[in-house]
């Protein structure tokens, strides 16, 4: 059976005009996988000698753009440039995430099996069903269909981030669905109990069980930067890399510096209920309890008379 074409276009933007460490990864790791990377530049008018030569060493093909309309901006900018013709399947990708924290071929492999028109690693309802677009493949018949076409036409450069948001990645979310295609997700987004009352985004209220799944070993750089949501135990992604050498804690230390961080919009209420609805309260729970034993200081028998 002869192996579909996938092409990869990745938005990438840095505003000091970098490609950092982790992106280079994430990009290595894509194109080991045999697929065709077109990397976007955004903002980046001259692409540094230590760029050029990652991109070729790779197999990379890097585009220059402006800095507007965000991911979609950059897609569509790829699109119109002939950047997906000929391919079977193409990946949208961006380098909103950390990871793979592991290989990422093997998971490729595994959801790309899969029988389905689109395939995304995490589905969200959060605040209306769709697959986060920082990971998302489309058949070529998929990505041809009107519906998909009217929401890649729209003028992203012309919007803002709440309105990109709204009309592409939740409005894919419901041209998937009114096209009919079948979709495979590598996290499911499952509504059971107050999930079903209360929407949220798998990516900050899960996001040690995803980052620690099979097929979805990634972490959303906003989550840890901005933590909008005040989860509470973002700091346990330093345990969880300690247990890895694919992804260096390192290159999140390097990513983070000098960013000044958003306060948490979210007050304790609030806190407290994510943590109560979140498929990480067992680990969370468990991690407690070990550090307060770990805590408590071993009794001495008493010290014999003299």
């Amino acid at each position: 059976m002869t192996r579909p074409r996938i092409t990869c276009l990745f938005a990438q933007y840095d505003p000091a005009g970098l490609l950092r460490a982790h992106t280079r990864h994430y990009l290595a790791e894509l194109a080991a996988c045999g697929m065709t990377v077109h990397l976007a530049l955004s903002g980046v008018h001259h692409i540094a000698p230590d760029i050029a030569r990652f991109c070729a060493d790779h197999g990379i093909i890097p585009h220059t753009r402006p800095n507007c309309g965000l991911d979609f901006g950059a897609w569509q900018h790829l699109l119109s440039a002939g950047c997906a013709r000929g391919a079977d399947r193409v990946l949208f990708a961006n380098d909103s995430v950390f990871g793979p924290l592991k290989p990422l071929a093997p998971i490729l492999e595994r959801i790309m099996a899969r029988p389905a028109d689109v395939w995304g690693l995490v589905e969200s309802r959060h605040p209306v069903w769709h697959l986060q677009s920082w990971f998302l493949c489309f058949s070529a018949d998929a990505l041809a269909h009107p519906a998909v076409q009217r929401v890649l036409a729209l003028p992203f450069t012309e919007m803002t981030k709440p309105e990109i948001i709204l009309h592409g990645e939740l409005g894919l979310g419901t041209a998937i669905r009114a096209a009919g295609l079948r979709v495979a997700a590598a996290w499911r987004d499952d509504a059971r109990g107050p999930r079903r009352l209360v929407p949220v985004n798998p990516m900050h209220v899960d996001w040690l069980s995803i980052a620690r799944s099979p097929d979805c070993p990634f972490i959303k750089i906003e989550l840890l930067r901005d933590n909008p949501c005040g989860i509470g135990w973002i700091g346990a992604w330093r345990d969880l890399l300690a247990t890895r050498d694919h992804f260096p804690a390192a290159w999140i230390d390097d990513a983070l510096r000098g960013r000044p961080a958003s306060a948490a919009m979210a007050g304790w209420k609030i806190r407290l209920l994510f943590l109560l609805i979140s498929r990480d309260r067992p680990a969370i729970l468990r991690a407690m309890r070990w550090r307060r034993s770990a805590t408590v200081p071993a009794t001495s028998p008493p010290a014999a008379a003299t």
